[in-house]
């Protein structure tokens, strides 16, 4: 079947913050219908009526309309009701996919249990890590499989901004960690599933300390544990190795909406600035900024030296299409559903940034410096 022959059906699942980005990509999509938006909420129901979407409380409400039963469902609720709604769509409908925003789960005993159940329901899980959709990163998938900047070696990164005071006092469950807040669960899992993404190898072993906290109790209660950043060390499986910078308490351009520009509600950087550094045996590549560094044989000709720091090195600038990753990542979900395509970012490895992130999060909460190694641990 191709994709001109039918539109796939979609239902969004909670009404919250990202909810509106995938509404606008699902509404212009040649590909996919926005049918529905369940959410027993005010703010569902208020979005429903501005989107003149059908509005629905529950599954079982929607399942028992004259909609019938959707081929996929976009869940974003807030983090730790993740696994619980995806279970309950399982539980009650049959569709073929469900695509799940970050974090796929707050503690990965459960994400791999809501795999399992997946799994026996023969539903395909994919993760919203749309980052693996941005222009850059395709282009530095390309310049890596190429060869290009040779053997990785090893790979720095940062996530730094200023969350006003405001953010916290928002929503409640930003002050808990249990419940998906803090930059670790809330950003660095973005960016910790791109450097997956892009040494195509997971992290395997985890150091970690905290920033100091500068925030009032007032803001973000002590119980809360919600770290304002971290410095991370990490150790890929396939030898790369790695360092990482988060702080949400820092003004600073260098984070991935500031850097791309490719979420609205925070402006873009009035320069290209990069978040990514990826370390090769023959050239570096910094992203999202698109910038590759590497020497050029003729250069080392023409000096009579061998190639290496004593001969200049050169930079070039990528080129990039102009693709919009929330558009992309819903034109893929429907390839996904007609069995076209593979997920790009699976449950499976939503679930492996989530296991990253739990590891930082004991390190942090340990204190004493000692690595995590995740392939010792017992899920």
């Amino acid at each position: 079947m191709s994709l001109q022959s039918r539109k796939v059906t979609v239902v969004l699942v909670g009404g919250g913050t990202i909810a509106p980005f995938h509404a606008k990509f699902l509404l212009t999509s040649p590909t996919c219908s926005l049918v529905a938006l369940i959410d027993p909420f005010p703010p569902g129901k208020e979005l429903a009526s501005k989107l003149s979407v059908p509005h629905f409380t529950s599954v079982q409400d929607l399942l028992g309309s004259s909609i019938g039963a959707p081929d996929a469902y976009i869940i974003c609720v807030p983090s730790s009701l993740h696994v619980r709604v995806a279970e309950e769509v399982l539980h009650y409908a049959s569709p073929q996919a469900i695509l799940i925003e970050k974090p796929f789960s707050t503690e990965s005993n459960s994400g791999a249990k809501l795999l399992q159940l997946a799994k026996s329901k023969s539903c395909t899980l994919l993760v919203g890590h749309h980052r693996r959709f941005h222009p850059s990163l395709a282009a530095a998938r390309q310049v890596i499989d190429n060869g290009t900047i040779g053997r990785i070696i090893a790979i720095s990164g940062i996530w730094t901004a200023k969350k006003n005071d405001g953010y916290y006092k928002e929503a409640s469950w930003r002050c808990s960690r249990k419940s998906g807040g803090g930059p670790v669960w809330t950003n660095f899992v973005h960016d910790i599933d791109a450097l997956h993404y892009l040494t195509g190898s997971n992290v395997v072993r985890v150091w970690a300390t905290q920033t100091a906290g500068q925030r009032s109790h007032e803001i973000v209660p002590s119980d809360g544990l919600v770290e304002e950043g971290a410095a991370v060390m990490l150790q890929f499986a396939n030898g790369v190795v790695g360092t990482f910078i988060i702080s949400d308490n820092v003004a600073s351009p260098f984070g991935w909406e500031a850097a791309t520009g490719d979420n609205p509600l925070y402006p873009l950087a009035p320069v290209k600035v990069d978040t990514y550094r990826i370390l090769g045996t023959k050239g570096t590549l910094t992203e999202p900024d698109g910038t590759l560094w590497r020497y050029d044989g003729d250069d080392a000709k023409q000096l009579g030296k061998e190639v290496g720091w004593n001969i200049p090195i050169r930079q070039e600038e990528l080129s990039t299409s102009d693709d919009i990753p929330f558009q992309q990542q819903v034109e893929h979900l429907a390839r996904v559903c007609l069995e076209q395509e593979e997920p790009r970012c699976s449950g499976e490895d939503g679930l492996n940034a989530v296991r990253v992130c739990e590891a930082v999060i004991s390190a942090l909460e340990a204190g004493d410096g000692i690595p995590i190694d995740l392939r010792l641990l017992k899920y």
